[in-house]
């Protein structure tokens, strides 16, 4: 059967028809007797009473299922929502905590209505006002968030008005100054007109000059002759559209490269414009009540993942642990130091399909092997991590109540600094680069020499210490209550797990697993260039990025930022916020960035700063090579200066007559230089010396060396053969 938890949204059908009830899951009573739950889509809906066994029949009836509810109206994230918003949200929570706090009583119809009456004397609002509040947040998952004022509800956000008889828009200042005209489908098109004839064009003509030709075409009512010149009749000013208007519609719909290409061609479009492309049993009454985390400073030296030479030093351990089960929620193992990216970094894990996240490190598992994926009702933590502003996030957005022991108690996170301690004696302390003993006697070998493993590496260990621990730990010290031990209970924390799921119920939240990670998250701001969009010395792209042609617009005019969430562990993927937190998009990595590919930011970060150190490194590599360069060509050139300045004292050739011997020069110096290159694969000295003394004379006529040579008349082809011969060009 499906197990129930707290916030489940079930949809139940009814035979034999396409109706559909939608109802979400408030409470369930610890003996699992009774539920409270509350219709979805009814605006007077109140929380109603039924069975568990109700619940039971209809899932294995299959007339009712398990379905995800995402609420459009409360953001995502907690820093997009307006403090005005904020303000009228704690205002609604003040004038209800003392009411919803009291479960299961304030469920039951005649208390609820003692505890409202109770409000409206303390706060002065109508009774429906309050109602309205209750109905908010019970639909809404018990979220506080839920209570933020729904103006997305309101008005007609993204759509066009249709114009009806009044003039829209902001009114003027002043009554004297022109007001324009509602703008309907017919105006748009003659406006659309006048931008494609007399902007988007060879002239490139400015919008006020566009603005002036739309109207003398298409809004003129006649012409007056004046002299030889033809002047267009406009009507008065509150007839025509004004500039503000005509500019606004050339912002709304302008296709930004269609208008670059109109304007600058398409091969100068293409030149500079295209895109370059996160006891305590007694306390916990079942699974989820509380967890607890924390972190530490692993014992061990590691190793780069791209330079094994490189010693990073010791990695960080957070463990989120169940404090009920002893079962391992979550864990991470990074180089940030213990703060709110760890822990965030934790608790992300705590929701993540464990199987998705041991294959992602080489580690096949089973379901059954590593079950959670949820959040706690409570979370128990140290006060750096889950102090300030980031955690508001869990309470507000998730729903889950932290709290921070005082301060020098780590008592109070027994459980999970006692799991600290039993990783170290199981595993690490036997690990290569392992701290053996805190203070080195004189002499003894250095154990960060002996460093051997990588964050990866050092990550799959742990995550087989975690499977070991919940599958297999089995804790003799563990008080077993007398219902556990009428059901024969192995105290191991995956028996008391599921113990406490099926008799106890525990606590369990179950979170859309995006929207956990997304509140989670760290964040930052990417830069939109030419180039893509820019993070942390990586490019990415995303659909909305090349549908809006922001990479086109940010070569055409400037860069712009925006707020993005990124997770640590993968450089793969960046999460964009739009719509001031209501939705996100993702964004990949672009093909050309490949070698950070499947990259923790950590990695990359390392990366860019040893190429960094070695490039400061190759530039007085580079000068001093440039400087041996700049010798041996001053060397050459001053002896080739010598030797050419002596043999032209020495000649007794005019400067005219050395430029015009050029071509006789080129021709003999040519000749040398085929002797010298020829390819000649025999030897020179065994040609047989007979074939020259065969050679055979011919007889020469000195009567005809006496006559004059026939020349034939010159035509403009030698002439022009002949002065590009001049410049050294026989051929």
């Amino acid at each position: 059967m499906q197990p129930l938890y707290e916030n489940m949204v079930v949809e139940w059908t009814v035979s034999d028809s396409e109706e559909r009830f939608i109802e979400r899951i408030l409470w369930i009573s610890p003996s699992k007797d009774v539920v409270f739950s509350i219709a979805m889509q009814d605006d007077k809906a109140f929380p109603v009473m039924k069975t568990y066994s109700e619940y039971v029949v209809g899932f294995e009836s299959h007339l009712c299922k398990h379905v995800e509810w995402i609420n459009g109206n409360i953001p995502l994230i907690e820093s997009e929502i307006d403090s005005l918003d904020l303000h009228i949200r704690d205002k609604s929570w003040d004038a209800i905590k003392e009411v919803v706090q009291d479960e299961p009583h304030c469920y039951d119809k005649s208390y609820r209505g003692a505890r409202v009456r109770e409000a409206l004397e303390r706060t002065g609002l109508h009774k429906s006002t309050i109602y309205r509040y209750l109905r908010r947040y019970w639909q809404g998952g018990k979220l506080k968030n839920a209570l933020l004022p729904h103006y997305s509800n309101s008005g007609g956000y993204g759509n066009e008005r249709e114009p009806k008889g009044k003039k829209r828009g902001r009114p003027r200042k002043f009554e004297d100054a022109p007001t324009g005209i509602n703008i309907d489908e017919e105006t748009k098109q003659l406006l659309r007109s006048g931008i494609r004839l007399f902007y988007n064009n060879k002239d490139k003509a400015p919008l006020k000059h566009a603005y002036q030709k739309t109207l003398e075409k298409f809004f003129a009512t006649g012409f007056r002759q004046d002299g030889l010149a033809v002047i267009p009749v406009l009507p008065p000013p509150e007839k025509l559209p004004t500039f503000g208007q005509y500019k606004y519609w050339f912002n709304k719909e302008m296709d930004l490269e269609e208008t670059l290409k109109s304007r600058h061609g398409k091969k100068r479009f293409a030149l500079e414009y295209r895109p370059i492309l996160g006891s305590s049993t007694y306390e916990s009454f079942g699974p989820g009540s509380r967890f607890q985390v924390d972190a530490t400073v692993a014992d061990v030296y590691l190793v780069s993942e791209y330079r094994r030479d490189w010693i990073i030093g010791r990695p960080i351990i957070y463990i989120v642990i169940d404090v009920f089960s002893r079962y391992i929620a979550g864990i991470y193992i990074g180089l940030e130091g213990p703060s709110w990216i760890g822990a965030m970094m934790a608790l992300a894990n705590t929701t993540t399909d464990k199987v998705q996240f041991c294959a992602h490190y080489g580690i096949h598992i089973e379901a059954e092997e590593w079950v959670s994926s949820h959040l706690p009702q409570k979370l128990t933590a140290d006060r750096g991590e889950l102090e300030g502003e980031k955690p508001s996030h869990l309470i507000d957005v998730l729903g889950v109540d932290v709290e921070n022991a005082s301060p020098y108690r780590a008592d109070w996170k027994g459980i999970v600094e006692q799991q600290f301690r039993l990783t170290n004696l199981r595993s690490i302390r036997f690990i290569p680069g392992a701290i053996k003993e805190r203070y080195r006697e004189r002499g003894e070998r250095d154990y960060r020499l002996d460093a051997k493993l990588t964050l990866r590496e050092f990550t799959q260990i742990m995550i087989r210490n975690v499977l070991y621990h919940n599958n297999h730990h089995h804790m003799l010290w563990y008080d077993l209550n007398e219902f556990m031990v009428a059901d024969d209970v192995t105290p191991i924390p995956r028996d008391l797990w599921h113990w406490g799921i099926v008799n106890r119920n525990g606590r369990l939240k179950k979170q859309p697993e995006h929207i956990v990670k997304l509140n989670l998250m760290n964040r930052g701001e990417a830069t939109v260039t030419a180039a893509g969009i820019k993070f942390k010395g990586m490019h990415y792209s995303c659909e909305s990025a090349m549908r809006e042609q922001w990479f086109i617009k940010a070569r055409a005019g400037k860069t712009w930022r925006v707020k993005v969430s990124y997770d640590p562990r993968s450089t793969n993927e960046i999460y964009l916020w739009l719509d001031h937190g209501r939705r996100f998009e993702p964004c990949t990595l672009l093909e050309r960035e490949e070698r950070y590919l499947n990259k923790r930011f950590e990695e990359v970060e390392d990366l860019l700063e040893i190429e960094r150190h070695q490039g400061r490194q190759q530039e007085v590599n580079n000068m001093l090579s440039k400087i041996d360069l700049d010798a041996h060509t001053k060397a050459i050139v001053d002896t080739a200066t010598k030797k050419t300045n002596e043999a032209i004292q020495h000649s007794e050739v005019s400067a005219s007559k050395r430029v015009k011997g050029t071509r006789e020069h080129r021709s003999t110096e040519k000749a040398l230089n085929r002797e010298q290159e020829a390819f000649q694969l025999s030897d020179k000295n065994s040609v047989n010396e007979s074939t020259k003394n065969n050679v055979v004379s011919l007889s020469r006529n000195e009567n005809n060396e006496k006559k004059e040579a026939y020349i034939p008349p010159a035509n403009k082809l030698s002439s022009i053969k002949a002065y590009l011969q001049e410049d050294g060009d026989d051929e």
